[in-house]
């Protein structure tokens, strides 16, 4: 069954810091620091086939409230130094969006 609340986050890597974006995000715990909040269902990182250096989070929440609670959070323990090193791989960093499940088969 599809949960009823997904989060997407974009990135945009600089040419050529694919992989220290992914090291740094690993280490900022971006997909395991989660599991503390309540309604936290999972996450992907996924890399564009066609787009090198873009890649997208896409998570499952079981609620716009979970993933609410989870952005008022997301910074206040995480890692200084591996966000440092992740932002400084980004291009334009932006927040995260929300979607609701419309329809599941």
């Amino acid at each position: 069954m599809s949960a009823a609340f997904h989060s997407v986050i974009r990135f945009q890597v600089k040419p050529g810091r694919e992989a220290d974006f992914e090291a740094a995000f690993r280490d900022a715990g971006m997909l395991t620091r989660p599991r503390a909040v309540s309604g936290y269902l999972g996450a992907d990182l996924v890399r564009a086939t066609d787009a090198p250096g873009e890649y997208l989070v896409l998570g499952r929440w079981a609620s716009a409230e979970a993933y609410a609670g989870w952005q008022a959070v997301s910074m206040a323990d995480a890692p200084r130094e591996a966000l440092r090193r992740l932002v400084d791989t980004l291009v334009d960093p932006a927040p995260g969006r929300g979607f609701v499940t419309v329809r599941a088969e």
